[in-house]
């Protein structure tokens, strides 16, 4: 089974939209998590290396504050439109379902077991709640996270980029 599965697509339109969406706050949550790694370790550098006291580092503990609400803000939204999103899909799906069980006409449907299509219109449909709020935003963070923190770490250290790179064709993890 591939993990978004094409099927989907084309039976739910809803969940083309949706799934951009999810790839746009997931670029925005990418940013944000490297901006509070980069903010934090500013602060706790300036803390413990150069003896900074709180008035040098009130504004970096503020932006850090921000950026963290900034998440939780994103995080908010995200679950909003995946509720949307969820609930669109499977009323498309289940307008669908009933299109086809009525174009098979009387005989069609009868041949199957109704309770088997009853229980797959309501309770299988309403299980996609958990692929839409969870599975598909959590797919899209997965690839776009660890790649924004590779092009960031490139940026700052050659060495430390290689390490990361070697390590991870070493241990197969799925984004490299």
């Amino acid at each position: 089974m591939k993990p978004l599965d094409p099927r989907l697509l084309r039976y739910a339109r809803s969940t083309r939209g949706f799934i951009v969406l999810a790839v746009v706050l997931g670029v925005f949550t990418a940013i944000l998590v490297i901006a509070q790694a980069r903010l934090l370790s500013d602060v706790i550098v300036s803390v413990t290396a150069d003896g900074a006291d709180w008035s040098d580092v009130r504004d970096g503990v503020i932006a850090v504050a921000l950026v963290f609400a900034s998440r939780a803000v994103i995080a908010w939204l995200s679950e909003v439109a995946a509720v949307r999103a969820s609930a669109r899909a499977k009323q498309e799906l289940r307008q669908a379902t009933l299109a086809h069980i009525l174009r098979l006409g009387p005989a069609g449907p009868s041949a199957q077991d109704p309770g088997a299509l009853a229980a797959l219109i309501t309770r299988g449909i309403d299980a996609l709640d958990g692929y839409f709020s969870r599975y598909l935003p959590q797919l899209v963070l997965a690839v776009i996270v660890p790649v924004a923190v590779l092009l960031t770490v490139l940026g700052q250290d050659l060495l430390s980029t290689l390490i990361i790179a070697v390590t991870c064709r070493s241990s197969r993890c799925s984004w490299c």
